[in-house]
């Protein structure tokens, strides 16, 4: 009984392929559109009525009537009379010039500032390829490299501008302390 309830091994099918049809549509009616028809021809019914049926009123003649010229004489426009010109001539200014202070101050010109004294005195070796003489001081606990004094600014500038083409940026100018 036991054996009965076996089932059988499976046997291997064949795969079914099923056809797709394609699906037939029905042809619509076909009959005239009547409607479609109607709203041509009432559109058309209109612009013709706008177009010719409005008849535009004629535009109103002008009458030309002679136009009388009154001659009225303007009198003869008066000169200006400028007074300006003759107290100019007469005018005279005196301005007080002030003399120019001398700068009793002079100039320096520092390059740099440093805590390691043996990077300021690298800078003054460059800045002494250049042809210019510079100090190394000590303030607090850092080493300024000063250049100066110089008694007039622009001399000061001539020299910054010498080490700026030698590659020596970010010298200020101040006044000497």
């Amino acid at each position: 009984m036991a054996t009965e309830n076996r089932r059988k091994p499976a046997t291997p099918k064949k795969a079914v392929v099923r056809k797709r049809t394609a699906v037939k549509k029905t042809a619509s009616k076909k009959g005239i559109p009547y409607l479609a028809i109607s709203a041509v021809v009432l559109i058309i019914g209109f612009i013709g009525f706008f177009m010719f049926g409005v008849e535009k009123p004629s535009a109103p003649q002008r009458v030309n009537k002679p136009v009388q010229k009154k001659e009225d004489v303007l009198p003869e426009k008066p000169q200006p009379i400028w007074e300006y010109e003759k107290t100019l001539k007469t005018k005279k200014i005196t301005v007080d010039i002030p003399e120019k202070e001398a700068q009793t101050r002079p100039y320096q010109m520092q390059c740099a500032s440093f805590r390691a004294r043996g990077d300021a005195e690298s800078l003054k070796a460059k800045i002494a390829f250049q042809g210019l003489n510079s100090e190394v001081l000590k303030t607090g606990d850092w080493y300024r490299v000063i250049l100066g004094p110089y008694e007039r600014k622009r001399l000061a500038e001539k020299h910054r501008h010498k080490l700026q083409r030698a590659k020596i940026n970010g010298c200020q100018i101040w006044f000497w302390r």
